[in-house]
């Protein structure tokens, strides 16, 4: 039986590891790339060389070209507002409403026992400590309206009442559809929900 070249399958094969790509659609960029000139394909592998130089925020977990990113950089943000998401995806699709200019802290994931993922593999111990150190007046959980964003939060938001601190504690408005993912939501529905969010 005739199959592609080994490099070939190698590539489809790396392909299909990422998230919502099958091996189909694998197979389709990966014919797309080789049909793609030199020049094209060495900015490509240029581009994932220079992906290497990324880490994280130490601050706030959020994509960053250095140990703090431009978001927790900028001194012209509201310091008592924190607003927790689930990826960095979530913070550029909250940005773009507009209608936020506290500061961010992503857990990188959420609570799902059925996939392994606990509290404690999530960014929700740092997050308790940066409350205590920061002169935060609320915390903004803006968390998928799903099973894992609701226990979640739930979850964050007993810690918070246990430490007996004075954090009001809100969610965004249930004005995304139950089960939608906030980072496919449009910018106007997003922006309204987080102006009309509620105390937890």
């Amino acid at each position: 039986m005739y199959n592609y070249p080994q490099k070939l399958q190698k590539l489809i094969n790396e392909i299909s590891k990422l998230p919502g790509i099958g091996p189909k659609m694998a197979e389709r960029v990966s014919i797309h790339i080789l049909k793609k000139d030199v020049e094209y394909i060495d900015n490509f592998k240029e581009i994932l060389e220079e992906i290497k130089t990324l880490g994280f925020c130490t601050i706030c977990f959020n994509v960053s070209e250095g140990p703090v990113c431009d978001i927790c950089a900028d001194d012209g943000r509201d310091k008592s507002i924190i607003c927790v998401v689930e990826s960095s995806e979530d913070v550029i699709t909250i940005e773009r409403t507009g209608k936020f200019r506290g500061y961010y802290h992503i857990l990188q994931g959420l609570v799902n026992p059925l996939n392994n993922v606990l509290p404690e593999n999530l960014r929700i111990a740092e997050l308790i400590k940066r409350i205590g150190k920061d002169p935060v007046k609320e915390l903004i959980l803006a968390l998928n309206h799903t099973v894992e964003g609701d226990a979640t939060s739930m979850f964050i938001s007993a810690m918070l009442h246990d430490d007996d601190n004075n954090v009001i504690t809100t969610r965004l408005a249930k004005g995304l559809p139950m089960g939608s993912d906030i980072r496919y939501a449009d910018e106007i529905t997003l922006g309204q929900a987080i102006l009309e969010r509620k105390q937890v």
